[in-house]
């Protein structure tokens, strides 16, 4: 996830850069398989349109040769990609879905400051309440007014919908399925 994406672009010859619509942080929104992403295995239990954890500055500028776009949303055009390299073919994604509600609490925390500098919270107050808010989902997912408020779904909450392509890698590249 993330830099394993870009990582993986240069190395096989594509470009990374600074992303000039900034940092995509907390959830990435709308992101949209592509034809092919919803035709690969990867992307296979994912709905036609998804959210999922994210913290990025950077984004894949350019594919390299060979490689295939397999989904996108408004803030990064390449949000998931298979890469050829050498005799290996990577799938990658931009966001993370590794990460829970938990991991992403502990990122704003974390990064409080260039959070407000960059203007996603006014305050430490706001960082602090909203922070406060993710926690209390995170201990109570079927909270429906949370759930409604954050605009945070199954697709961040099921842990299953959440690391989809984690397990599509597992039973198609590791055990063969």
């Amino acid at each position: 996830s993330c830099w394993g994406l870009q990582i993986a672009a240069v190395a096989a010859g594509g470009e990374v850069r600074y992303n000039p619509k900034g940092r995509e942080v907390g959830i990435a929104r709308k992101i949209a398989p592509t034809e092919e992403g919803r035709r690969h295995p990867m992307l296979g239990q994912r709905p036609v349109t998804f959210d999922a954890p994210c913290i990025h500055y950077d984004e894949v500028m350019r594919l390299p040769d060979g490689a295939t776009l397999l989904a996108y949303n408004e803030h990064s055009a390449i949000q998931a990609a298979i890469i050829p390299l050498g005799n290996s073919e990577v799938w990658a994604v931009q966001y993370h879905p590794e990460f829970d509600l938990a991991h992403l609490a502990m990122l704003y925390t974390l990064y409080a400051e260039d959070m407000i500098a960059q203007g996603f919270f006014t305050d430490r107050a706001n960082l602090d309440a909203y922070v406060a808010q993710v926690q209390a989902l995170a201990a109570s997912p079927n909270d429906s007014a949370l759930r409604w408020q954050l605009g945070i779904d199954d697709d961040i909450l099921d842990d299953t919908k959440r690391r989809s392509e984690i397990i599509a890698w597992v039973e198609n590249r590791v055990l063969n399925r």
